[in-house]
């Protein structure tokens, strides 16, 4: 009789400690979990200010392009603002800080102007299968219909829908 309560003496013994351990590892997980969680917020923060960085220099260059006299009636190029302002931007435009760009003006000013007359220039890409199986998902088709029509596998046109 002994011997049996010492065997279970020890069997709990052994219980108590490997219960410790998985509750090591689990806070382990846990502080592992809330670092990734701080290092994703702080890395979309970050992001977030160099956009609105980025934003506040293309106001600039494009309010600096817009106000520069140019000799060529045909090369005046408009850059029209295709986002919001906030009301602080839009209300107080004047007190945005002027700083001096690494880059010349006439040099930014040349560089869209020939980006325009290339975009311009260009045909429209045909659409890829992909863009074309969304397009027929979206008039109604099923999924036999958009693989007859591609000339594709009910299963590859799934999978195109799925992860495209």
């Amino acid at each position: 009789m002994g011997i049996v309560v010492a065997i279970l003496f020890i069997l709990q013994i052994i219980s108590f400690m490997i219960m410790t351990l998985l509750y090591m590892k689990v806070s382990k997980f846990n502080n592992l979990e809330k670092k990734q969680q701080k290092l994703m917020h702080e890395m979309d923060q970050s992001i977030m200010a160099y956009l609105a960085e980025i934003k506040e220099e293309n106001d600039r260059l494009i309010e600096q392009l817009n106000k520069r006299p140019v000799n060529k009636p045909s090369s005046k190029v408009a850059f029209p603002q295709t986002y919001s302002q906030n009301e602080e931007t839009a209300a107080e435009p004047e007190k945005v800080q002027q700083k001096s760009h690494p880059v010349p003006v006439q040099f930014a000013l040349r560089s869209y102007q020939k980006n325009a007359a290339t975009t311009d220039s260009l045909e429209i890409a045909p659409l890829s299968d992909r863009d074309k199986a969304k397009q027929l998902l979206a008039e109604g088709k099923s999924v036999q219909e958009i693989a007859k029509e591609l000339g594709k596998g009910q299963t590859e046109i799934e999978l195109l829908l799925k992860f495209g």
